[in-house]
């Protein structure tokens, strides 16, 4: 039997794990041929660059918990409304900002709406963008030539694509990842058969 089999988490045990399926949901994302697979994969990417928080703390450690989330390990995970992972992404703001906007969506995702929301202009949606063709001389009748998708999420009314929001977000954590000693360097493996 494979031991990479042998957890709860599909043998994914380390950030680098998870920071790799955040990499594929990138490739999804990036590849969708429909509106569902876009909003699917964006959700699953925002969801997978907040639980790399839970994924890195888990294996740092006391001495680093505490400093990366200002959280004695083992003590209390609140103080007052701040949970370890919040307090975690306020003291690593500078280093991983596109985390704040992953942390919302993520749990707006997950609670299907946020009820401490701390970013009240941040919207997310997807379209179809038709690109048509000329009009041909005989009919006058124009055809459409390309379907583009766009999943994007909406900060004070800018429009931004969720595809350079997440891409950003991993850069953002290979950075800190590799900062902190945590990232495990794996050569290109075949896919399982």
């Amino acid at each position: 039997m494979d031991q990479r089999a042998s957890t709860k988490t599909f043998g994914m045990r380390e950030p680098t794990d998870l920071y790799e399926k955040l990499l594929h949901d990138i490739g999804r994302l990036r590849s969708a041929r429909s509106s569902a697979e876009s909003r699917y994969a964006a959700f699953d990417c925002a969801v997978d660059a907040w639980h790399l928080v839970d994924w890195t703390l888990h294996v740092a450690s006391d001495a680093s918990y505490e400093r990366l989330s200002g959280f004695k390990r083992g003590g209390p995970s609140k103080k007052g409304k701040l949970t370890v992972e919040a307090g975690f992404k306020d003291l690593q703001e500078d280093r991983l900002p596109a985390l704040r906007f992953c942390h919302m969506i993520a749990n707006s995702v997950k609670h299907r709406e946020v009820r401490n929301d701390f970013m009240p202009n941040l919207w997310s949606g997807s379209t179809a963008i038709l690109s048509w063709s000329e009009p041909e001389k005989e009919t006058g009748e124009c055809s459409v030539k390309e379907v583009s998708l766009l999943t994007y999420v909406t900060v004070d009314g800018e429009r931004y694509e969720a595809v350079e929001l997440f891409e950003d977000m991993a850069d953002q954590w290979r950075t800190f990842l590799d900062e902190e000693g945590l990232f495990e360097f794996r050569p290109e493996q075949p896919e399982d058969e």
